[in-house]
């Protein structure tokens, strides 16, 4: 079984509030959690400067479709994703799916 991780890369919007951001962040690491991800939150400090990378890890493809179906199922994940957009705080960069190919 390999492991599977999904990436969610973005950018704060010019003047944006950072402890806001983190904190929106924070809610979002939560319900991923609740529902079953291994959670991290990353800043590119190289290559694209000033990106940052929410990194949710899952022992195989099928606990990420577990998870990704819990959460978009979730009043308060539905909620979270209005807040976030509402927000303006960042926009969206780039998503990615990998799977750990073992050598």
């Amino acid at each position: 079984m390999s492991s599977v991780v999904i990436e969610y890369v973005y950018q704060a919007n010019p003047g944006a509030d950072m402890a806001a951001l983190v904190a929106l962040t924070k809610e979002a690491t939560d319900l991923w959690k609740k529902h079953g991800a291994k959670v991290s939150l990353w800043a590119v400090q190289v290559g694209e400067i000033g990106n940052m990378t929410f990194r949710a890890q899952f022992d195989s493809s099928a606990k990420l479709g577990a998870t990704l179906d819990a959460l978009n199922s979730d009043a308060a994940f539905n909620a979270w994703r209005t807040k976030s957009t509402q927000s303006g705080l960042a926009r969206w960069v780039r998503s990615n799916q990998s799977y750990e190919i073992p050598i």
